[in-house]
């Protein structure tokens, strides 16, 4: 085995729309969300190791290092499943916040796989690597698989790739206030959760159709922080189209062809106080 290391840089993604279809028997909700990449992107290091078991550091000392972390179980996963005896080291260089709605956690797994399946010369078939994935966490095939946008079914797992004619990359403004938003929670408030006066859920037009999230109801009646920092990015000039992505709490903008991103920054810090994290990216566009 001539190689035993891989860097990769795992991808945030953003939903730009997502319908809830109900409950299902298995406690999980049946979905319908449209799903982009975006330029935001982790480090991820990886190397096996002759000792058997999985050593994983990160730079972020809030993000768990132990067996709770997507890419720790991704390892697990894979290395049981290929039974090459091998064990792996994993350095995580976060640049994606956690527990944003970004997919972050996500992302890193999926890129663990595509890394050990990589480095063992491609063992286990197509199928086998998203059972894994899936049975990982939802968002995780999606990133496996490599589109830059898919429509996904199922609590999310069932991918189906997502074509529009309109394919240039798009400059987005994340925000993110200091809070976290628990998904679990989000997804059993959302059939009893009501609509808070005055705020924006209704669906934008754009040129991937409409832009809305169901998420968005729960997450604004508890948070409703949230549903006021969307009305004012939607009020200023700069900004296309603005929505939450998964459960939040991260807010996006897309913006205006020729719009500045730092001017729509700098209005944010001043206006909205300056304990938010934002990031200036492209969302990943399918090649048409």
């Amino acid at each position: 085995m001539k190689s035993r290391r891989m860097e990769l840089y795992p991808p945030a993604k953003v939903n730009l729309f997502l319908k809830i279809v109900g409950q299902r028997p298995d406690r999980y909700h049946e979905i319908r969300t449209l799903v982009t990449l975006l330029t935001l992107r982790d480090v991820l290091h990886i190397e096996l190791t002759s000792s058997q078991g999985i050593l994983l550091e990160c730079n972020d000392p809030i993000v768990p290092s132990d067996s709770t972390n997507l890419a720790f179980i991704a390892a697990k996963f894979y290395l049981e499943a290929v039974g090459s005896g091998l064990g792996a080291r994993i350095t995580l260089e976060k640049r994606i916040p956690i527990a944003a709605g970004l997919g972050g956690g996500s992302s890193d797994a999926a890129f663990v796989l595509l890394a050990l399946d990589a480095l063992h010369k491609h063992p286990l078939g197509q199928g086998i690597l998203h059972s894994i994935a899936a049975s990982i966490g939802s968002d995780v095939p999606f990133f496996f698989l490599g589109w830059r946008m898919a429509w996904c079914h199922g609590r999310g797992e069932i991918l189906e790739a997502a074509k529009f004619r309109y394919s240039e990359d798009r400059l987005a403004v994340l925000i993110k206030p200091p809070f976290p938003v628990e998904t679990q929670w989000a997804y059993r408030r959302w059939a009893n959760a009501r609509k808070m006066p005055d705020l924006p859920y209704y669906p934008q037009p754009s040129p991937w159709g409409e832009l809305y999230n169901d998420l968005e109801i729960p997450v604004f009646e508890k948070f409703p922080l949230l549903g006021l920092i969307k009305q004012w990015l939607l009020s200023r000039p700069e900004t296309e189209s603005a929505l939450m992505s998964g459960s939040g709490p991260t807010l996006f903008a897309i913006l205006r062809q020729g719009a500045s991103s730092r001017q729509l920054e700098a209005a944010a810090t001043s206006e909205l106080g300056n304990d938010l994290w934002m990031h200036t990216c492209k969302v990943r566009l399918p090649k048409s």
